[in-house]
C-alpha cells in the first residue's frame, strides 16, 4: 500500500478491511485513513469522524513524521465542523506538541506567495475556539479567552455604508472595539451583557477580538461590587447617573437595565443600588452596570453617611447650614468641606419642622460638580 497523501481515496469498504488488519501495515492504514477523512468527514458526521481519528490513534507511531502532522490539520479541521469534538483529548492522546515537525511551526508560504498560518497556530487557534465553546476545558492559563462587558453600541460610516460597532471592557480596565456582526444576538439586543471573548495579540501586541459567545456570567461574577446613590435620570439619552461613597460619577444605560436587572423593574432618583464599575484604562467615562435595588436602611448602611450638626436653620428657605462632626476621608474626586449647605427638601416632610441649630443628623454626601465647573460639597438626603 502506498502511503503518499495524494493516492486514490479508498472505499469505505476497502478502509474497514484496512483498519481491521492495520497492525500489519499501521502507516498504510493510518494514510488511508487520513485520505478518507479529507474528502469525506463533512458529509459522514461526527460519529464515523471520531470513529476513525481514535483507529489513527491505535496505529500511529509517536514521534514527528509528515502523516501525525496530517492528521493532527486533519483534526483541527474536525474540530471546526462538529462541536462535540473533543479536540483537547485527542491532541493529549497524540501528545501533540512533541510530536510536530520543525515545518509545522513555521509559517508556509501558499502558491500565491502569501503565508499562512502554521499548523502548530492553527492547532493553538483550535483549542482556544473549543476552549470559548467550552467553559468547562478552561483553566488557570486560558488567557485568550476573557469575559467582557458590551458597554455601547456605535456607528461609523464605512465605504459609504453604515457599519456597528460595539466597545467592549474588561476587568482588567483592557478595552475592545468588536464588529456587531460577531455577537451571538441582534444589535439592539447587545450591550448590558459578559461576553466570553477569543483575542490574538500581534507581534505589536495590538490585541483583536476574533470570536464572541454569550457568557453564563454576570456582571458581579466578573466586575467588583459598589453601592452607588442614584442622583439623576436623563430621560433624552437613557442615561442614570450615580455616585459612589468616594465621589466617583458613573454613568449606567437605560437600556442595559433589563439585562441585569429581573423584568419590570424601575429605577429612580433617589435610590441606592448595588453596581459594578465598568472602567475602560485611560477614559474618564465611567460607565456602570447595575445588579440591584438596596431598601433605604440597606443602602444608608451600605453607601455610608456623614454626622453633622446644624449650625443654622431658614425654614422660611428651606435650607440649613452644617459642620461635620465624622472622620472626612481623602477622595480621589477632591476634598469634602467640612461645613456647607444643604437644601432640607432631601428630608422627610415631617423632619422639615424639627431642623434646628444644634441638631444632630446624617448626610448622604457626595463631591459633584457644579455650574461653575468646580465639584463641592453635594447633599443628597439628610436623615
Amino acid at each position: 500500500m502506498t502511503n503518499n497523501q495524494d493516492a486514490k481515496v479508498p472505499s469505505w469498504e476497502k478502509l474497514v478491511n484496512s483498519i481491521s488488519t492495520g497492525s500489519s501495515h499501521p502507516e498504510a492504514t493510518c494514510w488511508e485513513i487520513y485520505r478518507y477523512l479529507r474528502q469525506n468527514y463533512k458529509t459522514i458526521g461526527s460519529e464515523t469522524s471520531r470513529t476513525l481519528l481514535f483507529a489513527y490513534i491505535k496505529l500511529r507511531t509517536d514521534k514527528p513524521s509528515l502523516i501525525n502532522s496530517c492528521m493532527m490539520d486533519m483534526a483541527v479541521k474536525i474540530s471546526t465542523t462538529y462541536t462535540d469534538f473533543q479536540l483537547p483529548r485527542f491532541l493529549d492522546m497524540c501528545n501533540h506538541t512533541s510530536c510536530l515537525r520543525d515545518e509545522d511551526r513555521q509559517k508556509q508560504k501558499g502558491k500565491d506567495g502569501k503565508l499562512y498560518l502554521s499548523l502548530q497556530e492553527r492547532i493553538d487557534r483550535a483549542l482556544q475556539t473549543y476552549r470559548l465553546h467550552h467553559p468547562e476545558a478552561r483553566n488557570e492559563n486560558s488567557n485568550d479567552i476573557i469575559s467582557m462587558y458590551a458597554v455601547s453600541l456605535f456607528e461609523k460610516i464605512k465605504a459609504g455604508r453604515t457599519c456597528r460597532f460595539v466597545k467592549m471592557v474588561a476587568a482588567n480596565g483592557m478595552s475592545l472595539i468588536a464588529d456587531s456582526h460577531q455577537f451571538p444576538c441582534r444589535p439592539y439586543e447587545i450591550i448590558g451583557k459578559v461576553y466570553d471573548v477569543s483575542v490574538t495579540s500581534s507581534k505589536e501586541d495590538n490585541k483583536r477580538i476574533v470570536e464572541i459567545v454569550a457568557s453564563t456570567k454576570a456582571p458581579n461574577q466578573v466586575f467588583p461590587i459598589k453601592t452607588g446613590y442614584i442622583d439623576g435620570i436623563d430621560e433624552t439619552h437613557g442615561h442614570i447617573h450615580i455616585f459612589d461613597n468616594m465621589s466617583h460619577h458613573y454613568v449606567a444605560d437605560r437600556k442595559t437595565i433589563t439585562a441585569t436587572l429581573p423584568a419590570r423593574t424601575t429605577v429612580q432618583k433617589g435610590m441606592f443600588i448595588q453596581f459594578c464599575p465598568i472602567i475602560s484604562n485611560g477614559d474618564p467615562f465611567k460607565s456602570a452596570a447595575i445588579v440591584n435595588i438596596l431598601d433605604r436602611y440597606k443602602g444608608h448602611e451600605s453607601f455610608g453617611s456623614y454626622s453633622a450638626k446644624i449650625t443654622y436653620a431658614n425654614p422660611a428657605q428651606h435650607y440649613i447650614r452644617y459642620t461635620i462632626l465624622s472622620d472626612i476621608p481623602t477622595t480621589p474626586e477632591g476634598t469634602i468641606s467640612k461645613e456647607g449647605f444643604a437644601s432640607t427638601s432631601t428630608m422627610k416632610p415631617d423632619m422639615e419642622k424639627e431642623m434646628t441649630v444644634g441638631k444632630n443628623i446624617q448626610l448622604i454626601l457626595f463631591l459633584k460638580r457644579g455650574i461653575n465647573g468646580q465639584k463641592s460639597n453635594h447633599v443628597a438626603e439628610i436623615y
